[in-house]
């Protein structure tokens, strides 16, 4: 496709030369014919061979004079569709449930539901229309998805949470009675858990986004429009207030609150409630400039202890 074909098609700006374009790919690995993206300044550096690119707004000003381009206020979602537009086909799920799911009878899918290969839909379960089921994946009695989720493989919605009470010199399980329920939208990715409620739901609200290899426990609720990244684990009872995002093995004590579109960034441990809009990093979570000041002083404690072993060596040599 001619890249005006595809300017016209998506709307967007384009730039230098009317060059054809077979399919899109990453810019290390482009060659002649390929249309790639440019999101960070850095990137226009580059030595691609791709043909031509789909460049973020605020980089127009930097393009070389004559570079085929498309400018773009999202150029990796313009990009996938374009990618669409070049035939190229996204990895899905054939329509309908496959011959190798189990689906409850007393399960209710909506219209259009995909269920992949392995997958097990327990008694009770309700499916919004439109949604994606994967191989493998598990929703156990007492969970509810809402329109347009996807359940990635191998994810387990409403286990039972982990509750026990130590009595005469031994663990004992308590039992969970709750369930899950997930609004619309919201995408939940391959190997994650998501526990029941002891009494009542679990939820997560509408539109948020979480990755691979999260683990959410009882009774907690996640906002709506939340993003939380791979390998982050949320203890019980912690309330995920809307547009919050937590990155990558972001740790999270039972009980805590993180307020309205607080950012807590990876590999910090949340220990008490984060305020709203607040950004939060470190082993023991804090405010991350609090934190970054700490982390410069530990830098320079070596430096600090020969100068003080000095003075002390000075003081020991003038003493009387």
């Amino acid at each position: 496709m001619k890249l005006l074909d595809l300017a016209k098609n998506l709307n967007l700006q384009h730039l230098g030369e009317d060059v054809e374009v077979h399919r899109v790919a990453p810019l290390e690995q482009a060659t002649t014919g390929d249309l790639s993206f440019i999101v960070d300044g850095k990137w226009l550096q580059h030595k691609s061979q791709a043909s031509a690119f789909i460049v973020h707004t605020k980089l127009a000003p930097l393009i070389p004079p004559g570079q085929s381009c498309l400018i773009s206020d999202h150029p990796p979602l313009d990009a996938a569709r374009a990618g669409v537009l070049l035939g190229m086909t996204p990895f899905d799920l054939e329509p309908g449930i496959h011959p190798q799911a189990l689906v409850h009878a007393d399960a209710r899918l909506g219209d259009r539901v995909r269920v992949g290969p392995g997958a097990h839909i327990a008694r009770g379960v309700v499916v919004g229309d439109d949604c994606v089921i994967h191989a493998g994946a598990v929703l156990h009695t007492g969970t509810t998805l809402g329109a347009r989720c996807i359940v990635q493989s191998n994810t387990v919605i409403g286990a039972d949470g982990f509750g026990y009470e130590f009595v005469q010199g031994r663990h004992v399980k308590i039992p969970h009675f709750g369930g899950v329920t997930i609004g619309d939208d919201v995408e939940i990715g391959a190997c994650t858990t998501i526990d029941r409620a002891r009494f009542g739901n679990t939820t997560i609200g509408d539109g948020s986004k979480i990755d691979n290899l999260v683990q959410i426990a009882h009774n907690c609720h996640i906002g709506k429009g939340c993003v939380i990244v791979g390998q982050v684990g949320i203890s019980g009872s912690c309330h995920i207030k809307d547009y919050a995002i937590l990155a990558g093995q972001v740790g999270v004590v039972p009980h805590v609150t993180i307020g309205e579109g607080a950012r807590i960034a990876a590999s910090t441990g949340v220990a008490e409630d984060v305020p709203a809009g607040a950004t939060w990093s470190g082993w023991w979570g804090q405010n991350h400039r609090d934190n970054k000041i700490q982390i410069v002083m530990m830098r320079k404690l070596p430096e600090l202890l020969k100068k003080l072993k000095h003075l002390i060596d000075s003081e020991g040599k003038n003493s009387p």
